[in-house]
């Protein structure tokens, strides 16, 4: 018993060595975390303005990153309104991003806008819309279906009612889309 209480002090020395090691990693020297920051499931944002709704947002998946940006890795769905509160047009695709520093959202992968009066539609592959400006554009191959025509062209603006638009490029010109 006598011979322990010897080698207890070299004990403790030899734990304390060990316990600071070089092979720890010092805390600034550590994998700093870059996901995100929340995650949240079947997400409904609504945007008014004086009570009166202008955008619902709708995603299975909302991801929100440290510095702000959010991202809806599994489909996003915007509806807009009028100032009387009546739905003018939804967007659809199948990712949407928003980056926080610009306010403006991204929408990527089958982006079909829709507008419920004209009954017109947009397909396109990239989409952006300002939420500020209330603008929706594109660089991209756009396809527009009117009722009575098809028009393909490069690159668009429009409002986000798509009551109105303007293209970059046209393409192929005009098709006109005969009945049965």
């Amino acid at each position: 018993m006598k011979k322990l209480f010897t080698y207890y002090p070299l004990i403790v020395l030899v734990l304390l060595v060990n316990a600071c090691s070089p092979d720890d990693q010092k805390l600034s020297e550590m994998e700093e975390y870059t996901g995100p920051l929340f995650e949240s499931d079947n997400v409904e944002i609504n945007l008014s303005q004086s009570t009166i709704t202008k955008v619902i947002m709708k995603g299975k998946k909302q991801l929100r990153h440290q510095n702000d940006d959010i991202e809806f890795p599994e489909g996003i769905e915007v509806t807009f309104f009028d100032e009387l509160g009546e739905k003018t047009s939804i967007l659809t695709a199948q990712k949407g991003f928003k980056s926080a520093k610009e306010n403006v959202y991204r929408a990527n992968g089958d982006v079909v806008v829709r507008n419920l009066e004209k009954q017109e539609t947009l397909r396109t592959e990239e989409l952006f819309w300002n939420p500020e400006t209330a603008k929706i554009y594109t660089n991209k191959f756009v396809t527009v279906q009117t009722p009575t025509e098809l028009i393909r062209a490069e690159g668009l603006t429009a409002p986000q009612d798509f009551s109105t638009y303007e293209f970059t490029k046209a393409k192929e010109g005009k098709f006109e889309i005969q009945e049965n």
